[in-house]
C-alpha cells in the first residue's frame, strides 16, 4: 500500500519538470476539434426534443460542461509524472473491478431500456464500463511490459486474463455486449502489438468469436436485431425502424447535406440521435463532405496517437497508446457501421462527438496520458538533454 501512496507523491512532484516539456499539439489540436463540433451537433441533433420539455439548450449545456471538465482533467493527467501510471495501473483496475461490481449488487445501479450500466455515488451519475477501458488499458500495459521477455509464452500472463476476462464478463452481464468485445479487442491488439505467440492470439480470437456467436444466436432480441439489418425496410414499423431512418437521413443529405439545423430526422422520426445515431445527423446535414472531413479529423488523431506509441519511452507507454489507438479505432468503425447499416446496431457511441459525460471526461482523460507521454517521447527526451 505504500508504494501506492509514494506513487501518487511522485506523480504530483514531476509537475514542474513535465510542464517545460512540448506536448503533442496536433493530439490536443483533434481533440479539442472533435469535442467542440460534438456540442455543435448535439445541439442540432437534441434541439427539438428537448425543446418539446421546455429547454432546447439541455443536452448541449451539459456537454459542454463535461468537455470544460474534461479538458482541465485532461491538462492536468499531461503534466502529471507518467512513470508513476504504472505502479497505479494496479489499484486503478481493482476500482473498474469494483465499480462493474456494483451495478449488480447495490442498489445505486440505475436501469435503461434494461440495461444496468449507470451508478450514482454521492450524487454523479457515471458508467464503470467507460471507466473499465482505460484501466484494461494500463492494467494490460503494465503486465505485458513487465514480463516482456517472456512475451511468447502464453502461461505468463495469468493476471492479464483472469482480470480483463472479469471485466469483460462483467460488461457483458449489463448486458453490453458490443462493449466487451471491443475490450477483449482491446486486449488481444495491444498483446499482438507486443510481439505475443501467433498461435495464441488465434486460439484467442477463435474462443472469443465463437462465445460471441453464442451469445447473440441465444438472445431473442439480440437476433431480432441481426434480422433487421439484413433487411431493415421489411419491418420498418418495428425493428427495421432506426436502420431504416438512419438509412435514409444519411442518404438525403446528398454531397453537401441540408445545412446545420435543417435536418428532419430530430423530428420524431429517429431515436437516440444525440447519442449513437449523431453520424446520420451528420450525413443528412453536412452531407458526404461533412461525413469526410469528421473522419479525416479521426485519422490524423488516431495516426497522432500511434505516431507517440512509436516514440514512446518505454514498453509499457508504447503499449498504452497503441491500445489507445485501437480503442478510437474500432468505436468510430462500429458506429459508422451501424449508422450505415453495414452491420446491427450495437450501441457504441462516436468517441468525443455523441452525447454522455461518462464517455468524454474518460476519453479525454486516456488522451491525457497520451500527451503525458507525448512529453517523454524520445525525440523530446533528446530535446530537453540538448537543451541542458
Amino acid at each position: 500500500m505504500q508504494k501506492y501512496f509514494e506513487a501518487l507523491s511522485d506523480m504530483f512532484a514531476g509537475i514542474p519538470e513535465q510542464k517545460r516539456k512540448p506536448l503533442d499539439k496536433g493530439v490536443l489540436l483533434s481533440v479539442c476539434t472533435l469535442s467542440v463540433f460534438g456540442i455543435i451537433m448535439i445541439w442540432s441533433a437534441s434541439m427539438y426534443n428537448a425543446g418539446l420539455e421546455g429547454d432546447s439548450l439541455y443536452f448541449v449545456r451539459k456537454q459542454a460542461i463535461f468537455f470544460a471538465i474534461g479538458l482541465v482533467v485532461m491538462l492536468i493527467v499531461s503534466v502529471l509524472d507518467f512513470r508513476s501510471l504504472k505502479t497505479l495501473s494496479n489499484p486503478i483496475m481493482v476500482v473498474a473491478l469494483v465499480l462493474l461490481l456494483i451495478l449488480f449488487f447495490l442498489p445505486e445501479g440505475e436501469s435503461s431500456n434494461g440495461a444496468m450500466r449507470w451508478i450514482t455515488l454521492m450524487g454523479v451519475t457515471m458508467q464503470p464500463s467507460e471507466l473499465a477501458k482505460i484501466a484494461v488499458m494500463l492494467f494490460a500495459a503494465y503486465h505485458l511490459a513487465r514480463n516482456y521477455d517472456r512475451i511468447d509464452d502464453p502461461w505468463a500472463f495469468p493476471i492479464v486474463l483472469l482480470f480483463c476476462g472479469a471485466i469483460c464478463f462483467l460488461i457483458y452481464k449489463q448486458p453490453a455486449l458490443s462493449t466487451a468485445i471491443i475490450v477483449g479487442v482491446i486486449i488481444i491488439g495491444m498483446y499482438f502489438i507486443a510481439g505475443g505467440n501467433f498461435l495464441y492470439i488465434l486460439a484467442l480470437v477463435g474462443i472469443a468469436g465463437t462465445a460471441v456467436y453464442f451469445f447473440i444466436t441465444s438472445n431473442e432480441w439480440r437476433l431480432e436485431r441481426y434480422y433487421a439489418f439484413l433487411d431493415p425496410f421489411s419491418d420498418i414499423q418495428g425493428d427495421g425502424w432506426q436502420p431504416a431512418q438512419s438509412l435514409m437521413a444519411l442518404g438525403s443529405g446528398g454531397v453537401l447535406g441540408k445545412g446545420l439545423g435543417n435536418g428532419c430526422a430530430k423530428l420524431g422520426f429517429l431515436p437516440y440521435l444525440e447519442n449513437d445515431y449523431i453520424f446520420a445527423v451528420i450525413g443528412e446535414e453536412l452531407g458526404l463532405v461533412g461525413c469526410i472531413a469528421l473522419l479525416c479529423v479521426y485519422f490524423l488523431l488516431i495516426f497522432r496517437v500511434a505516431k507517440i506509441a512509436i516514440a514512446a519511452p518505454d514498453t509499457f507507454s508504447r503499449l498504452y497508446c497503441s491500445g489507445m489507438a485501437i480503442l478510437l479505432g474500432i468505436q468510430v468503425f462500429l458506429n459508422v457501421a451501424v449508422v450505415t447499416n453495414i452491420m446491427p446496431s450495437t450501441g457504441i457511441i462516436l468517441p468525443f462527438i455523441s452525447s454522455g459525460g461518462s464517455s468524454l471526461i474518460t476519453l479525454m482523460t486516456g488522451m491525457g496520458i497520451v500527451l503525458n507521454i507525448s512529453r517523454n517521447k524520445t525525440e523530446n527526451l533528446r530535446y530537453t538533454g540538448g537543451r541542458r
